[in-house]
């Protein structure tokens, strides 16, 4: 089973153009940060990339998102409310 972790990690790899996105409630979101409904009330948010393109990686990103949810349901509850930026070394 894959975990929030290895799942975010082989998002940024998969996408190198990719800064960072969150995963909110709806309430907590305007409509200018909304990039695509996921499950369970949640929505990806706040993508940033390096080019300034983000329509090719939503579907990428939300894609590996909601198989993440279909194999682990509690995944929701990690994932609400988070931010995942691209660690710069």
């Amino acid at each position: 089973m894959k975990s929030v972790h290895a799942t975010v990690n082989h998002i940024f790899a998969m996408c190198p153009e990719l800064c960072g996105f969150s995963v909110q409630d709806a309430e907590t979101l305007t409509r200018d940060r909304v990039s695509g409904q996921l499950e369970a009330g949640l929505y990806l948010a706040d993508v940033a990339t390096t080019n300034g393109s983000s329509e090719r990686l939503l579907g990428e990103i939300a894609a590996e998102l909601l198989e993440l949810i279909d194999e682990d349901p509690e995944a929701v509850d990690v994932l609400r409310g988070r931010t995942f930026a691209r660690t710069l070394h």
